[in-house]
């Protein structure tokens, strides 16, 4: 499917339902030998955070299967019996399935492992059987028996009832010699409840996330578009786009946290919103790293436009926006479609690692020019303001990459299973706690006031020119006399200055 036209690809999706913990399966293969394994995560009734319905209070995993065997040799009679095993086994015991001696992985008694002495695992009793060393361990078994056409099938449902909290798999296995001669494949479905809902317990936490950051976002809205009205003639340009940006936010965290609640209540993710719920995401990424480029290079407070970096900044945020779009789709389909491949995913995080590494470089390295030129021209108000976004940007950045640390060495460590009630804050949440931060604070340094127009920056044609800083001759800037005071957040300046290309230095006798 790689070679397909990404419309294509997109068509394709859009026609594929996704599933969630209603696992669905249509003539899957398990033929003798062979085992197939499905992972959930699971919240005990006792420790789960909530007990609303669909759970309303149970925590289980229903098999509800059709198996099928069929004869190769299209005898007229299935002559002999045979059993499919299934079991239930905490991430706990994950170390007690299978047997190595160093050469070869059983994960079936054999008569080999008798033979070699191994009779703590291998005996009469457990003999073509799948290896569990903990008999304590929950097993049941699909029963084919002799007969006529009616014996090729087997209906098979069952509860397992989960008591601890943790990731689960629920083991298929195929070791019965008996059933050599057969093709054995099983349709139906598999149900993982939890107290409160389908949910997965890694993923629960996201419903009530999304709920208040919603709430959060939307009384922002509130205020600033009350801080609009208050203020209608004094808006500048950049608060037009921090409208925007706030409004595809509102909308990403109400579509993300009704995706969750329709998951949470049906089982399944449609793909529909899926794909839209990953559209606005990306969107906002793109935007959102748009307008912080934007903000560092003084848009709209130093500078009147954005110059020769508008080219630049726009292609950015298209090719971050297309890379982004697909690799977020493919890991949101990932969480409800195990056959979507790691390989696809990784290939698309490096482009996508190198477009934001790029975008922090640009962001650091023209604010470093910014708050130099205003020291030198000893414009305070605004030198404070910058000052300040660029603390919140550099603490944001140490949070990040500590985040990033532990988040690998979780991963290096194989420790994720251990700490899967926090797995949601490491892979996403805290993306998102940070973005909010950085974008609060563009919020409160450049909101609607009463000075905002008073200050903003003003071109007027004239015969002054300014060579030190770039500027054209027949370009240069009215400014009202700066009163230095901590009110007036946008104390503008006057200069054309594009701090990311301007090569000259400013020197102070």
């Amino acid at each position: 499917m790689g070679g397909q036209h990404p419309g294509v690809l997109l068509l394709f999706l859009l026609a594929w339902p996704a599933s969630g913990d209603i696992h669905h399966y249509k003539n899957t293969q398990l033929n003798l030998g062979t085992y197939l394994v499905r992972r959930g995560d699971m919240y005990s009734p006792r420790e789960s955070p909530s007990h609303s319905s669909p759970g309303n209070g149970k925590a289980y995993i229903d098999v509800e299967l059709v198996l099928r065997r069929h004869n190769s040799s299209k005898l007229a009679a299935y002559t002999t019996e045979g059993e499919i095993e299934f079991a239930v086994i905490h991430s706990a015991e994950k170390l007690n399935i299978s047997y190595s001696d160093g050469e070869q992985k059983y994960f079936c008694c054999v008569a080999e492992l008798e033979a070699k002495g191994e009779t703590k695992l291998c005996n009469k009793e457990t003999l073509n059987t799948l290896i569990i060393r903990n008999k304590h361990v929950e097993r049941k078994k699909a029963a084919f028996h002799s007969g006529d056409e009616l014996a090729k099938t087997h209906r098979l449902i069952t509860r397992f009832n989960v008591e601890k909290s943790g990731p689960y798999m629920l083991v298929m296995a195929n070791c019965d010699p008996r059933l050599q001669e057969y093709e054995v494949s099983f349709s139906g479905r598999t149900i993982w409840m939890n107290p409160y809902g389908y949910l997965p317990a890694t993923s629960y936490a996201f419903l009530p996330f999304y709920g208040i950051m919603a709430c959060i976002y939307g009384g922002l809205a509130i205020v600033w578009f009350v801080l609009n009205a208050m203020h209608w003639k004094e808006i500048v340009m950049l608060q037009n786009y921090i409208t925007v940006v706030l409004g595809v936010c509102l909308i990403e965290n109400m579509l993300l946290y009704f995706d969750y609640a329709h998951f949470n209540l049906t089982g399944t993710r449609g793909i529909s919103i899926l794909v839209a719920g990953a559209f606005v995401t990306i969107l906002r990424r793109a935007i959102a790293r748009m307008l912080i480029m934007a903000v560092s290079i003084g848009f709209a407070i130093v500078r009147p436009d954005l110059g020769k970096n508008k080219k630049n900044i726009i292609n950015f945020g298209l090719v971050y926006f297309f890379l982004g779009f697909t690799q977020q789709l493919l890991i949101d389909l990932a969480k409800v479609h195990t056959s979507i491949s790691d390989h696809l995913r990784t290939i698309l995080l490096i482009p996508v690692a190198a477009a934001d590494s790029g975008c922090y470089w640009f962001i650091f390295i023209s604010l470093y020019h910014l708050i130099t030129m205003l020291r030198v021209r000893q414009q305070l108000v605004k030198l404070s303001v910058y000052k300040t976004f660029t603390k919140v940007l550099v603490v944001s950045l140490l949070c990040a990459t500590v985040f990033s640390i532990y988040h690998l060495s979780l991963t290096i460590r194989q420790k994720v299973l251990v700490h899967w009630r926090i797995w949601w804050l490491l892979d996403e949440g805290i993306w998102n706690i940070l973005f909010s931060i950085i974008f609060f604070a563009i919020c409160f340094l450049f909101r609607p006031s009463q000075s905002a127009k008073r200050y903003a920056y003003t071109q007027l044609s004239t015969d002054m020119a300014d060579d030190e800083f770039g500027m054209d001759d027949d370009t240069a800037l009215e400014m009202e006399p700066m009163i230095e005071k901590k009110e007036d957040l946008f104390a503008l300046g006057d200069d054309d200055f594009d701090p990311v290309l301007d090569k000259k230095s400013a020197k102070v006798d």
